[in-house]
């Protein structure tokens, strides 16, 4: 087969999806030898850096093809339905499409397209109305148009047969596997100490729940604040003054630490030395970080909401985001209940082992397999 792969994701984000899209990447050219690649992508900006994400993927059955151009213009592009673009890529048997944002209508090939989830249809004020309803219209056409569409969660599978009304034919789960952290770092970030405080990783945004997250941290006993500070890792994102508003009303300067967004290895230490994790998260299409500290053990209190029971199963403790008093109940039972949290750790890393990227790779290449016998 010839398989041409958008990786414009992997060019220009680092978490969420970003790191969805080069993990599979990087094990679907791992387990595929005999298949031709041609990976496609545009930039303009920062090409030291793609151009070291591009040598990762370098073998002897992968083509690269990177149009310069800002990626947005590239994105708008392949929207278009001009015939002229039929010329920009050579004739293939798949295309995967990483993205609705790079969903390329007028490609001929069978076309196969990721969904994550459908947060701007469930919460379009977070993004705002104006942006969600222009990657609504994005999303819908580019679901109409796939010949097959990959969920990544039952989750987003019921949101795309619920609000897009596709065919539950027409769509496969594939859950994403486990991160691959390769190395830990020697030290926690300053103030941090080991099993002494919590912790809580996403970019900071509305549907991460983060005022949540602060009302009931603020609930806590106070000698339980004073011993447990609250790390928040991840980079501010969009809609953050009504969530730092929430944090400077509630006083909780000096009791909670934003780390901004961490490496790899900075990221390890703080999953595997957390007393608890919380993602008390609205809305999610998988979960990421859900599945990172399970992966380390690490006593968890999440939502019981959306795709989180999928990825935690029996290995965390379920709260309605909804509820500070239900969320600061959680995280106070896990903190004082060493034999809960304890009990929960072994669970949390069996349900882990669940998920690996080995098993996505194969299961997309099964897709492939199945659309070119057609």
């Amino acid at each position: 087969m010839k398989i041409i792969i958008d990786i414009s994701r992997i060019l220009n984000e680092k978490a969420g999806v970003g790191r969805y899209c080069r993990n599979l990447l990087h094990h679907i050219l791992s387990k595929d030898s005999k298949n031709e690649y041609l990976l496609v992508g545009a930039y303009l900006k920062n090409a030291v850096a793609k151009k070291k994400i591009l040598n990762e993927f370098k073998k002897d059955n992968v083509r690269l093809k990177i149009f310069p151009l800002p990626s947005r213009i590239k994105e708008s592009l392949w929207q278009a339905k001009l015939p002229i673009l039929a010329n920009v890529l050579p004739s293939a048997d798949i295309y995967l499409a990483l993205s609705f944002l790079d969903f390329p209508f007028w490609v001929k090939a069978p076309k196969v397209l990721i969904v994550y989830d459908l947060t701007t249809f469930r919460y379009p004020e977070h993004l705002g109305e104006k942006i969600s309803a222009d990657f609504n219209q994005k999303t819908k056409l580019a679901c109409q148009a796939a010949d097959k569409i990959i969920a990544i969660s039952k989750a987003t599978k019921n949101d795309l047969i619920e609000l897009l009304k596709i065919p539950p034919g027409k769509i496969e789960v594939i859950y994403p596997g486990r991160t691959d952290f390769r190395s830990v770092s020697k030290s926690l970030p300053s103030g941090l100490k080991k099993n002494a405080f919590i912790l809580s990783v996403g970019t900071i945004e509305p549907r991460k729940n983060l005022e949540g997250l602060f009302k009931a941290y603020a609930l806590l006993p106070p000698n339980l604040q004073e011993k447990y500070p609250l790390a928040v890792v991840g980079a501010e994102g969009w809609q953050t003054a009504k969530i730092f508003n929430t944090f400077n009303r509630l006083n909780l300067g000096g009791k909670v630490k934003f780390l901004g967004y961490v490496s790899d290895e900075v990221l390890a230490r703080l999953y595997r030395e957390a007393a608890v994790f919380c993602y008390p998260s609205l809305y999610e299409g998988f979960g990421f970080p859900v599945l990172e500290a399970l992966s380390f053990g690490t006593p968890a209190v999440i939502s019981r909401t959306s795709s989180l029971p999928e990825v935690a199963g029996r290995g965390a403790l379920y709260v309605d985001p909804q509820d500070p008093k239900l969320i600061s109940g959680g995280l106070e039972r896990l903190l004082e209940h060493k034999e809960e949290a304890e009990g929960l750790r072994k669970l949390a890393l069996i349900e882990a082992q669940k998920f690996s990227w080995e098993k996505t790779a194969h299961e997309t290449l099964k897709v492939f397999e199945r659309i070119e016998r057609k």
